[in-house]
């Protein structure tokens, strides 16, 4: 009994040594095809372009090729990115046709090109660039780029992408407004613009206020007006500045704040606003008032803007 109890023990370890050396050989094999990986991204930080080059042609790795098309674009050589981009297309990298389609369409060099990629794109089962695909598709559409303009297809790509992504969605309420490829529903572009706003997406907060300033499917409120754009106004964004500064001079919802006027009155200036008749309001105010306005201002700290759809509206090629 004891000679069969070590026997079995023996060929217990055996098992027990090959499967130790089984999961080595994995960790093994997996650290060894990280290295490649490392030192292709510390080759392209360094901005060792040719040295990168060199290694992808050893290796061949389909993913690098991509990683170079990103390096060029941030290089700002938009044709040998492209390149890049075919190279890994080539290679079945649905993410380079979609960003080639992009960085076509945006510099305007291919519109053909673009839309025959985006095109292939639509019923990607990837949703992110299916539904990307379908956004673009809208707007070659909507303004005939390169193909007949049809409002119709264009509503009905836009819709299609906006059960997926924010930016369809929030496109869909200017189709809404004015009537593209659908009837016009003014309530139900007010609603959409809110759903929006309530986010704390800082140019819908700006833009609802000014739905309900011009009674775009919505009441008119000032006061309710005046708090959205302050909400917006608290993340820096200029056309809510410049609309307070306004609405404060005048009184208009509020009750007239000649330092409050100023204040966002420096605020949009400073971030690029010119408006003349906002110049000449502001220089009717004493001195005094201006001061006040000034001290405030320079204590003026911005909320964090966490939800914008001009980062939404940012091509991803850019990102």
């Amino acid at each position: 009994m004891v000679r069969r109890f070590r026997k079995i023990n023996r060929v217990l370890d055996s098992k027990k040594i090959s499967l130790i050396l089984g999961a080595f050989l994995i960790c093994f094999t997996s650290v060894s095809a990280d290295i490649p990986n490392d030192k292709f991204k510390t080759l392209l930080n360094n901005n060792e372009i040719n040295e990168a080059i060199e290694l992808y042609n050893t290796h061949g790795e389909q993913k690098w090729a991509y990683w170079l098309a990103k390096k060029f674009i941030k290089n700002g050589e938009i044709d040998t990115a492209n390149e890049w981009y075919e190279e890994s297309i080539k290679k079945g990298n649905q993410n380079s046709k979609f960003e080639i389609a992009e960085v076509l369409f945006h510099n305007k060099i291919d519109y053909s090109k673009s839309y025959n990629y985006f095109y292939e794109l639509k019923n990607s089962s990837d949703k992110f660039l299916s539904s990307y695909a379908k956004y673009y598709l809208s707007i070659f559409h909507r303004y005939g780029i390169n193909v007949p303009l049809n409002e119709s297809v264009a509503y009905e790509y836009m819709s299609d992408a906006s059960k997926e992504i924010e930016l369809a969605k929030y496109s869909l309420i200017e189709y809404k407004l004015n009537g593209i490829g659908t009837k016009i529903d003014k309530k139900n572009a007010a609603l959409m613009m809110f759903e929006f706003a309530d986010q704390g997406y800082t140019e819908a907060e700006y833009d609802y206020a000014m739905m309900i300033l011009n009674e775009i499917g919505i009441k008119k409120d000032e006061k309710i007006a005046i708090r959205w754009l302050e909400r917006s106004a608290q993340k820096a964004y200029p056309p809510a500045l410049q609309q307070l500064a306004t609405m404060y001079y005048y009184g208009i919802g509020t009750v007239k704040n000649d330092v409050k006027a100023y204040e966002y009155y420096l605020l949009a200036k400073q971030l690029g606003v010119t408006d003349v008749e906002l110049d000449m309001n502001m220089s009717t105010l004493s001195s005094g008032l201006r001061k006040a306005a000034v001290d405030k201002f320079e204590n003026f700290r911005p909320r964090m803007n966490d939800y914008s759809i001009t980062y939404l509206r940012m091509p991803k090629f850019m990102k």
